[in-house]
């Protein structure tokens, strides 16, 4: 059986996310300031700069995405048209990737933009419980944990190919 769309939590849940994804562009734009930039190996290192401002950019721009879904959502529900909204609104509940993605790769302790923007989607009925899980995973984490180090492989000299004339 499909749940009817509740209008007022759908726009108590946009309004969260349109503040939480302020503040996640705050932060985002802090960690810009700093001139973090995407070319060096920093990539590897979960928390470090590079990694901290793509997870500060995942959190924003998926806030800026899940508002518009929501923001369909409302649409179809303002119009009548819930039939149409399909299996939109169930799936809304499940959140928006960019908080554990994002929030695992950033550096701590977080900058207070984005804390304040995490606690306030804990706050929203909206969301499925595993959701908010996520959340506060992301927010008692004490360090970040993506990318694992491990995952990189440094090549050994057995990796390398043998240079012209010369037998490994």
């Amino acid at each position: 059986m499909k749940r009817e769309i509740d209008i007022d939590q759908l726009v108590a849940a946009m309004k969260a996310v349109d503040e939480a994804g302020r503040l996640f562009e705050e932060a985002r734009t802090v960690y810009e300031a700093r001139g973090l930039k995407r070319i060096s190996d920093d990539f590897k290192v979960a928390g470090g700069p590079v990694q901290t401002l793509q997870g500060a950019e995942e959190m924003a721009l998926g806030a800026r995405k899940y508002l518009a879904e929501l923001a369909l959502i409302a649409g179809y529900a303002a119009a009548g048209l819930e039939e149409r909204a399909g299996e939109r609104p169930e799936a809304a509940r499940a959140g928006f990737p960019g908080i554990s993605g994002g929030g695992a790769r950033m550096a701590r302790p977080l900058l207070d933009p984005t804390l304040e923007g995490l606690r306030l989607l804990l706050t929203v009925d909206f969301f499925e419980a595993g959701f908010k899980a996520a959340i506060e995973d992301v927010v008692r984490a004490e360090k970040a944990t993506y990318p694992d180090p491990s995952t990189f492989r440094i090549p050994t000299r057995a990796d390398r190919a043998p240079q012209a004339g010369r037998t490994p």
